[in-house]
């Protein structure tokens, strides 16, 4: 009887403190709620400038708008006060133009390209600007550099050709420039003379070309560089060094040869490497492990690298992403590749690397422009700041794909294409959050380990064109989220385990193994029945029998020691009066303080939202 009071007592206790949370949850939204509507009504009630006003319906005359985005731009009087407008903010308190949101507002045909008003001069408040995914088909007007006060100049994906304008460098306050995904051409020229308050500077998928100007130290705050598709030739440069806080570094696909940059090492916020499909040569520098401590994805795939893997490596304990594919890299793999921690269950695997935030020019916090992702890799966070996904080239499947994302979610090893020896890397089976793992085409021999099983994370595995030998672990069974696997081309013999995903795959999966048999190949093992009866998938028992003891004895002891717990309160409770009424006594003033604190504050939130 004592026990069933206890019970019903703590389970009306509970319903009291959720009803309190759902309450207090209702009634703050709805102040909220409340409070956004009175912001917005301040901010709309704002009166426009005249001379902005008319600036704005000229600006709006030159762009093709093909989806009616500016149809509240109009001239009658039921539409003078431009601040009402959208795709635009106001400054509160003087109802200039700060902000322009003028992004996608065609399909960007360039058969309908769109013009830019030199009335954008008149808007001399303007602190950002987005004309991104607009078709112009013509060279960056230079009169942007007279834009004083602009933080933020997003021009991606808009056609533009010729040469990037000297005018920009005037733009002393610009912390965002983004001209990636048109036509520029021509050398890049950074002097003194230039932006030195850039946070973010992208100029990928473009057609420039010479080498990478040596001219960084004034651009000590740079966060983000991505200058990755273009033509760009020679040195990475030295002066990269004095980018201290830079975060992500893309200097994918360009003509860029030497040595991997010592410079970098003074780079100690890198957290995103890609100097892929170059032409970089030399040995992995050691000094990446412990001089780079932050880094969690490494790219350095098709160069000229060639040795072996420095075991420093094994100190990136943040490292989600290592493709070190189409090298001419040797030698053992480092065994102590179980070190990487963030590729496994017990590391960071859930780490949103996205801590990079570019600060945005803007100010209103709720503005629904500044939420959600653009085409590309643009994000937005609820506090207004930009952030940009990462994104990088991963053979995945079998096929090159564009990944963009978040790293943390990827946990990838690429060595193919190389020229490693030695047998299965163990250290690797040890990373149990691992999704994706190439060692093809290489000289690995050996047998794969059992402990492949464990890997149950594991989407892709690419074993081919390499030596190894022996059966195909039946552990492998249990690998129920495999979607793609390649064993082609090795020495396998016998049996291919039968049940979970291994007969799913087409037979070129397992082709070029004289020694294998049974399904899905054609070829029959000795003894085949007409029908082959298919085990259950392996559940990982043949890959740790103490694992399955130590669950057995977790199990029982939990409900050894919740039910010696719970029988030992309600024993003492039944036995001791003087600790069961104390207890009954305690239950009661904290129901009673309950109910007067949730009556209290409902009192006072109906008050102030009144008021």
């Amino acid at each position: 009887m004592v026990c069933v009071m206890v019970m019903r007592n703590a389970l009306l206790v509970w319903f009291l403190v959720f009803g309190m949370l759902c309450m207090g949850t209702i009634l703050l939204s709805s102040a909220s709620s409340e409070l956004d509507s009175n912001n917005t009504m301040v901010n709309n009630n704002n009166k426009c400038i005249e001379t902005e006003r008319l600036a704005l319906l000229d600006i709006k005359q030159g762009l093709a708008d093909t989806y009616g985005s500016l149809s509240s731009w109009g001239s009658s009087k039921d539409d003078e006060n431009c601040c009402q407008w959208s795709l635009l903010e106001c400054d509160s308190d003087t109802g200039h133009v700060t902000h322009l949101h003028l992004s996608s507002l065609n399909d960007g045909d360039t058969n309908d390209a769109s013009n830019i008003s030199s009335s954008l001069l008149l808007l001399r408040n303007l602190q950002y600007l987005d004309l991104s995914y607009n078709g112009f088909d013509i060279p960056i007007p230079s009169f942007f550099g007279s834009l004083p006060n602009l933080v933020h100049l997003d021009l991606s994906g808009c056609h533009f050709q010729g040469a990037i304008p000297d005018e920009l460098g005037n733009l002393s306050k610009l912390s965002f420039l983004d001209l990636s995904y048109n036509q520029l051409e021509g050398e890049l020229v950074l002097s003194a003379a230039e932006v030195m308050s850039l946070r973010f500077l992208d100029l990928s998928h473009n057609l420039l070309f010479g080498e990478i100007p040596d001219s960084w130290k004034y651009f000590e705050d740079l966060i983000f560089l991505n200058l990755g598709n273009n033509n760009f030739s020679g040195r990475i440069p030295m002066s990269i060094r004095y980018l201290h806080s830079l975060n992500k570094l893309i200097l994918r696909n360009n003509k860029l040869y030497g040595e991997f940059p010592e410079s970098l090492r003074n780079c100690t916020e890198l957290g995103f490497v890609d100097v892929g499909l170059n032409g970089l040569s030399g040995t992995v520098p050691a000094w990446i492990g412990k001089d780079l401590p932050q880094l969690y994805a490494l790219v350095l795939k098709s160069n000229k690298f060639y040795g072996s893997l420095p075991d420093d490596l094994c100190y990136l304990s943040h490292l989600h992403f290592l493709d070190l594919s189409m090298n001419r890299l040797s030698g053992n793999v480092p065994q102590c590749f179980s070190r990487l921690i963030a590729m496994t269950n017990n590391g960071t695997g859930t780490t949103d690397h996205h801590n990079n935030r570019i600060l945005s020019a803007s100010s209103d916090r709720r503005n629904p422009y500044n939420r959600g992702c653009s085409k590309i890799t643009r994000c937005r966070s609820n506090s207004g700041d930009v952030s940009y996904l990462d994104e990088a080239l991963a053979g995945w499947k079998g096929k090159e794909r564009e990944f963009r994302g978040n790293f943390a979610s990827l946990n990838m090893i690429d060595l193919s294409s190389n020229k490693f020896t030695g047998e299965f890397p163990t250290g690797i089976a040890r990373l149990l959050d691992l999704k994706g793992l190439n060692l093809s085409r290489n000289q690995f021999y050996g047998k794969v380990p059992v402990q492949i099983g464990r890997l149950f994370e594991l989407e892709v595995l690419d074993l081919s064109s390499n030596n190894f030998s022996g059966d195909i672990p039946r552990s492998m069974t249990g690998l129920t989220f495999l979607a793609y696997l390649d064993l082609s081309s090795n020495n396998f013999s016998a049996r291919i385990p039968l049940g979970g995903q291994l007969q799913a795959f087409n037979s070129s999966m397992y082709e070029g193994n004289p020694g294998l048999c049974g399904l899905p190949l054609t070829k029959r093992c000795p003894g085949d029945k007409t029908r082959v009866e298919v085990p259950p998938p392996s559940n990982g028992n043949e890959v740790d029998e103490d694992e399955i003891l130590y669950e057995r004895w977790l199990y029982i002891s939990t409900a050894l020691g919740f039910s010696t717990s719970f029988w030992g309160i309600c024993v003492t409770l039944l036995v001791n009066r003087r600790w069961r009424h104390a207890y009954f006594l305690f239950l009661t003033n904290l129901k009673d303080q309950l109910y007067v604190f949730i009556i209290v504050h409902i009192a006072r939130l109906k008050v102030r939202l009144q008021g």
